[in-house]
């Protein structure tokens, strides 16, 4: 997720104090031990970003594939729209089904976010959560004649399937979407989406889903989280339809107490899954299971054929 400038995660008195995080895994003694104490691989890419505010990879593909532009992007996955609310227009080759791509449009609110984007490129993809009126569609193509790309499937509207956080029991939730209830939100619509995950997520024989990374931040007054999640995209017909949404990241840090020398001890949370395809098939579709990264945590998910979408178990 690019930012203009870094996120501080040592907020500034001013900062609006979210939801605290409820415990932490460790405490450290100053800020340089932070991140040696967080656990996953995942989790430590995702404070590096936050930390270094340095412009992320491509994860949507800007750089666009050869007889791909932004308008025709925009005119074949978000038919209808404004073209001049573009924020972000990206396609990536689908390594899993070669000769295809897998492309996305990210449209603001209104024409002014496409206008300043350069300038702001925090804008980017921002999720319809706390912005109304932001869309993102998706879309499929392939080499068709001449070379040139050709829709496949597309999302036939926006993309507002929101995050199940009900099974993710060693990934916390946001506060900004937690119930308050004590037993953790339910579900939430991502605040931004991040990146293509093109791993190879196979739901039957031929039949691979490509994944999208969808993000939220929450600053406290003493700090900061990161939290991700996992959307699958399976191509039905014509249309692509997501069929998974789950939780797959956290990362907390607090500032605590000072001490004499100058530095501040600080709590740290964090936790990641990986998914993976099983060999046991239901209704004819792979079974999935979410595995904590250095944990015990699983989670399996079974294909409901009335739901037409992963449910867990």
């Amino acid at each position: 997720m690019n930012m203009l400038l870094p996120r501080l995660w040592l907020c500034l008195a001013a900062c609006s104090l979210s939801a605290m995080p409820a415990s932490a895994d460790t405490t450290v003694r100053s800020l340089s031990k932070v991140r040696g104490a967080i656990k996953t691989a995942d989790a430590r890419a995702a404070f590096d970003r936050e930390m270094s505010g340095a412009p992320a990879p491509d994860g949507f593909g800007q750089q666009l594939p050869e007889g791909f532009t932004k308008d025709f992007l925009a005119l074949q996955i978000a038919p209808g729209r404004d073209p001049n609310r573009v924020v972000l227009a990206g396609a990536k080759p689908w390594s899993q089904r070669p000769g295809m791509y897998v492309g996305v449009v990210c449209l603001g609110a209104l024409p002014i976010y496409a206008a300043e984007t350069p300038r702001h490129p925090a804008w980017d993809c921002k999720g319809s959560e706390n912005n109304a009126g932001n869309e993102i569609w998706f879309g499929v193509f392939e080499r068709g004649a001449g070379n040139v790309p050709r829709l496949v499937a597309r999302t036939d509207v926006p993309v507002a399937v929101p995050t199940d956080w009900g099974s993710a029991g060693n990934i916390d939730v946001p506060p900004t979407i937690d119930s308050g209830d004590g037993k953790g939100a339910v579900v939430g619509l991502p605040q931004t989406w991040q990146r293509f995950d093109l791993a190879p997520y196979l739901l039957r024989d031929g039949d691979y889903a490509f994944g999208v990374r969808a993000g939220w931040f929450e600053s406290y007054a003493g700090g900061g989280a990161s939290f991700e999640a996992l959307y699958l995209f399976q191509i039905d017909g014509k249309s692509l339809r997501v069929v998974f949404a789950q939780p797959m990241m956290f990362n907390q840090m607090l500032a605590g107490e000072w001490h004499k020398d100058g530095t501040r001890s600080h709590d740290v949370s964090s936790s990641s899954n990986s998914l993976v395809v099983l060999s046991s098939v239901t209704d004819g579709f792979h079974d999935l299971q979410l595995r904590e990264k250095g944990g015990k945590s699983r989670q399996t998910f079974q294909w409901s054929e009335k739901m037409k979408f992963y449910q867990p178990q």
